[in-house]
């Protein structure tokens, strides 16, 4: 499933808001506690991410299917765009330490959740996912999304993500119910650890 592009964000009680990860979109399937990477194109990363590998021992639960987004990040914790393309694009490179972010659950137990609202997904999701260092769950707002914005952009992010809470996921198609969009750029970036400062926000 692919976003529709937007120019600018707004709020909406029946949307959730979220950063638009700079990394690349992925899928995670989790079989017998191991995780495997699907990315654009079919390829598959898993090569660039050994220490990914072993993410499947951070859910709950075995049989999944999670999408996400697989980041690079730099000794501040920062995602970094040139060391994930290192990753990609050069065998055996290992700068930086790589990342995890999920954003949605789309099989459980084997079992397929598409037919779901988002809102129910993303709930499962919080319900098999513990935080680790290498994996987290996407933290967002309900509804706010020019709040959010103006969160994000104080961190130097450039986008948000946003869905509609009851649409169901469409595979192959680049869906109205999910919209990508930018966000106002803000001189200040702080120095702190990206996903450690989303992790403290109340979202």
């Amino acid at each position: 499933m692919q976003p529709v592009h937007i120019d600018a964000p707004f709020d909406d009680p029946d949307w959730f808001f979220e950063p638009w990860w700079p990394g690349t979109s992925a899928l995670a399937w989790v079989t017998d506690f191991h995780a495997r990477f699907q990315i654009e194109h079919l390829a598959d990363p898993s090569t660039a991410f050994p220490e990914l590998a072993e993410m499947g021992a951070d859910f709950a639960h075995d049989q999944l299917i999670v999408e996400g987004t697989l980041l690079v990040l730099d000794d501040e914790g920062r995602p970094d765009a040139e060391l994930l393309r290192r990753r990609l694009v050069e065998p055996g490179t290992r700068e930086g330490t790589p990342a995890f972010v999920a954003s949605d659950l789309l099989y459980d137990l084997g079992s397929s959740l598409l037919g779901l609202p988002f809102e129910e997904r993303r709930s499962r999701l919080g319900g098999v996912l513990t935080d680790t260092e290498r994996t987290v769950v996407s933290r967002g707002l309900r509804g706010e999304g020019l709040t959010l914005a103006e969160a994000v952009a104080s961190m130097g992010l450039a986008e948000l993500s946003a869905r509609l809470l009851a649409a169901r996921y469409r595979p192959g198609v680049r869906d109205e119910n999910w919209l990508r969009m930018p966000v106002v750029e803000a001189p200040a970036v702080p120095t702190r650890p990206l996903l450690a400062l989303l992790q403290r926000l109340p979202l």
